[in-house]
């Protein structure tokens, strides 16, 4: 079982019967690539949605999870190059 952490919460995740038994490593980088390009993808798209929110409707709750998001993404870029943009 694989258990993955958001938000200070568990997830339970079952782990998939694997049938190639030699997973190298670049195999797994390669396939965490794709899904992170996918993510990236969905997050554009809500972004030009204003995030399903009604843009005449927008309050400082909605600006503090921006807040969050904005945090996160500079996390994310610290990651990679050591500061974030």
């Amino acid at each position: 079982m694989i258990v993955q952490r958001l938000n200070g919460g568990v997830i339970h995740q079952p782990r998939r019967p694997s049938t190639n038994t030699k997973t190298t490593a670049i195999d797994a980088y390669l396939a965490r690539v794709a899904a992170i390009h996918i993510k990236w993808v969905q997050l554009q798209e809500l972004a030009n949605d204003h995030f399903g929110h009604d843009p005449e409707a927008i309050h400082w709750g909605h600006v503090g999870d921006l807040g969050r998001v904005n945090q996160a993404l500079d996390d994310l870029l610290a990651i990679f190059d050591g500061q974030a943009k």
